[in-house]
């Protein structure tokens, strides 16, 4: 029997080309400086009990700005996405909100997934549950879970 090397080198490159490309990690992808775009998925979305778009602002901006990432409009743009589960409502006449944040790839792959935090309005955070969930979220989320993963300090 006999080989024909062009053919065997050809079949070769080409099971090379096929091998999927090297996963990322969590440290590559949430590297200072990499580009996030912030989706915040709200329960109430479209009903009058919406997450306010000066609050959606609020967490994208800290998110970004904490992380040492640069904030881009559409995944497209994006090295990866951070993604906040967002509720908020009203109990025992108190605003208060849950933010359950994690990092997915642009393909919907979840590479980190936080606890749920959650603030309620006082006069410390100015009756903004939303800030009191952000600062809880970014404290405790990032400085004591997400940071330490990919060995960056708060």
């Amino acid at each position: 029997m006999k080989i024909n090397i062009t053919a065997f080198i050809l079949a070769a490159g080409m099971l090379f080309m096929a091998a999927p490309a090297k996963a990322q990690t969590l440290k590559e992808v949430t590297a200072e400086g990499n580009k996030v775009y912030v989706e915040i998925v709200d329960e109430f979305a479209g009903t009058d009990d919406a997450f306010p778009d000066d609050e959606r602002e609020d967490v994208t901006n800290y998110v970004a700005e904490a992380g040492g990432w640069e904030l881009v409009n559409t995944p497209e743009e994006a090295d990866f996405i951070f993604h906040v589960d967002v509720k908020k409502k009203v109990v025992f006449f108190s605003p208060r909100t849950w933010l359950t944040p994690s990092i997915l790839l642009k393909d919907g792959t979840v590479l980190w997934k936080s606890k749920t935090f959650i603030g309620d309005a006082d006069i410390d955070n100015g009756f903004r549950a939303t800030n009191a969930a952000i600062a809880k979220m970014l404290k405790k989320g990032f400085g004591k879970d997400l940071f330490p993963k990919i060995g960056r300090r708060d």
